[in-house]
């Protein structure tokens, strides 16, 4: 059995030290992350493009096609794809607007929900584990984790704009 961390060695760290581990545990973090999602997607039959597309569906509820672009970041065409593909298969609907309709909302099937339930249920349940954390302790790292998302959102727009600045021969 491994010995227990040393608190005096803990504290004695210095805070370069405490910040690198502490962006350490995010990308390992991320890492485990895309483990799971990449066993979730290849569970359902998609993508991770298409991932995202169900996660937002699941946490905003009906949408249109336009707004799933602008909350994932893919441009409406791949979306419309998208949509045909996941409707096929029977993971998303489209429905018309009752109040407006031209327009088409799309939302989650029942059998969305229910591999959603199958997959995600036993992961809520280990969330009873932070109920070790105190409440200043759960504030700071949802502050901590929503540093990290808003540092990744706004690389991954530069590094998309690199990408754009290289494809048109710019400088």
């Amino acid at each position: 059995m491994p010995a227990a961390p040393d608190p005096d060695r803990a504290d004695a760290r210095s805070r370069a030290e405490l910040i690198d581990a502490a962006a350490l545990e995010a990308r390992l973090n991320q890492n485990s992350y895309d483990r799971f999602e990449d066993a979730v997607s290849a569970y359902l039959g998609v993508n991770r493009t298409a991932m995202r597309c169900l996660e937002v569906l699941d946490r905003l509820g009906q949408l249109t096609a336009g707004e799933i672009a602008v909350q994932t970041g893919i441009t409406s065409g791949a979306v419309t794809a998208m949509l045909d593909r996941l409707e096929r298969e029977d993971l998303v609907q489209r429905l018309p607007d009752p109040s407006d309709r031209r327009r088409v909302l799309v939302q989650l099937t029942d059998k969305a929900r229910q591999l959603a339930a199958e997959i995600y249920g036993p992961f809520v349940g280990e969330l009873a584990r932070f109920e070790e954390y105190t409440d200043a302790e759960l504030r700071l790292i949802e502050q901590f984790m929503r540093v990290a998302s808003q540092t990744l959102d706004q690389h991954a727009e530069r590094i998309e704009q690199l990408r754009r600045a290289r494809s048109s021969g710019a400088p």
